[in-house]
């Protein structure tokens, strides 16, 4: 099967081999060069975004019967892709194992297995790589041949339960794993009633006591998502409801974000924190990670990657552009005009002057659009130099970020829901079971 397309100008053909129940083959994305070492590719998961656990209720007929479900557990549809050199690495639910592939050939380098289902990304650090299952443990092993380097139980005992055919841990590991600063962080366990442990480890040693270490047990919690690390916290995503935050250094709980949940969030360089999809609709929030107040939504959004300069998001068949710094700016400037004028006369004249301020601050959010451009695909967005890429149905595109000028177009067989690109590569996972690798 071959395929091809073009990369900011770039000509490559695709050669897609079927080896070990995979479909992986030789991209190459200008500028992308570099690893990408776990899910979204950093602490801050940053780079990539998308939903695993699909189709809820069409319908919460207790609180909202009149309106659509989407998807707010959504964790292992596809095998989420670590890949560093020329090696990838994925996790795998079906055989309780780690599998390292040559990202040239696609052929196995060698396999790890746990004693549960590996729903997660692993993270590569160094000659070292780091993962936990739903066995209750986290795993260290050698880069080069998967060899372990040390086990360390987050649950607190054996005692096994069954799920979807198999047993695993009653305290299944459901947050991935994060390495910052030599120090692993995860957690373990689904049920408050029975124990929710938050771990923070020596990436060396897999020790859990001395500075910045520890072990903690929380019995009102549920952690359902990846992980994710700031400069001095800890967010987990808390499935149907809404994320957690806890003092890095200490474990310390902090409070718990509003609105609507689920399982995918990306923590900002200015660190605030984006997270959703919510309730009853496709949402993405942001909330200030020191204080917890909403800063604003994104209706219709689904990812969002976020730079310095311009952010992009897919929403409601749209691919766009946006100054989301001034965007937020002039949402903040618009609910404290409408605090404001909450309890004056609606006919009085300070109300109008409020009013007029508010309308001219919306207007203004008008202007932080770039651009826009129609985009029917929504469930994967990353930036890789200066192509927006995208997955959607039997497809991957990418588009140029300077204007949304659609670059290249390649079928692929599923819903393309994990992307990563890595020493000019680019590697798309689909919910078929699929792994795709173009150079």
């Amino acid at each position: 099967m071959h395929g091809r397309l073009t990369l900011t100008g770039l000509m490559a053909v695709a050669c897609l081999a079927l080896i070990a129940g995979f479909l992986v083959g030789p991209i190459h994305a200008q500028d992308a060069t570099a690893d990408w070492p776990t899910y979204n590719r950093d602490a801050s998961r940053s780079a990539v975004s998308r939903p695993a656990w699909p189709g809820p209720d069409p319908r919460d007929f207790y609180n909202s019967p009149g309106v659509d479900n989407h998807d707010r557990l959504d964790l292992d549809t596809v095998f989420q892709l670590a890949a560093a050199g020329d090696s990838v690495w994925f996790g795998s639910s079906i055989e309780d194992s780690l599998k390292c592939l040559d990202a040239v050939t696609g052929k196995v380098q060698w396999l790890c297995t746990a004693d549960g289902p590996v729903r997660f990304a692993p993270h590569v650090v160094g000659d070292r790589i780091y993962f936990a299952s739903d066995d209750g443990c986290v795993y260290c092993v050698a880069r080069a041949d998967g060899a372990l380097i040390w086990k360390y139980r987050a649950a607190p005992s054996d005692y096994q339960v069954p799920s979807d055919g198999k047993l695993v841990s009653l305290w299944p590991n459901r947050t991935g794993v994060i390495v910052r600063d030599g120090i692993l962080y995860c957690g373990v366990g689904v049920f408050p009633s029975e124990g929710v442990y938050i771990c923070a480890l020596n990436a060396d040693t897999g020790a859990d006591s001395g500075p910045g270490l520890f072990r903690l047990r929380f019995t009102d919690v549920s952690l359902q998502g990846y992980v994710l690390a700031s400069e001095s916290k800890l967010y987990f995503p808390g499935g149907r409801s809404g994320p957690w935050v806890f003092e890095r250094n200490t474990g310390k709980r902090l409070g718990q974000f509003g609105g609507g949940g689920g399982t995918y969030a990306v923590v900002t360089s200015d660190q605030s924190l984006i997270y959703g999809p919510g309730r009853n609709a496709a949402v993405l929030a942001e909330f200030d990670g020191t204080s917890r107040d909403h800063l604003a939504s994104f209706p219709g959004a689904r990812h969002i990657v976020v730079t310095p300069e311009r952010s992009y998001i897919v929403a409601r068949g749209e691919l766009i552009s946006f100054d989301r710094a001034r965007y937020v700016k002039l949402t903040r400037e618009m609910r404290g005009l409408e605090a404001k004028r909450k309890d004056l006369d609606k006919k009085s004249e300070e109300y109008a002057k409020l009013t007029e301020g508010i309308n001219r601050a919306g207007h203004a959010q008008d202007d932080c659009f770039v651009w826009r451009v129609p985009c029917e695909y929504e469930d994967g967005l990353i930036l890789a130099g200066d192509a927006l890429i995208v997955g959607g149905s039997d497809t991957v595109a990418a588009f140029q970020a300077s204007d949304g000028k659609a670059i290249w177009e390649q079928e692929v067989e599923g819903v393309a829901k994990g992307l990563a690109v890595a020493k000019g590569r680019l590697l798309v996972s689909t919910d078929a079971s699929r792994i795709y690798c173009f150079e």
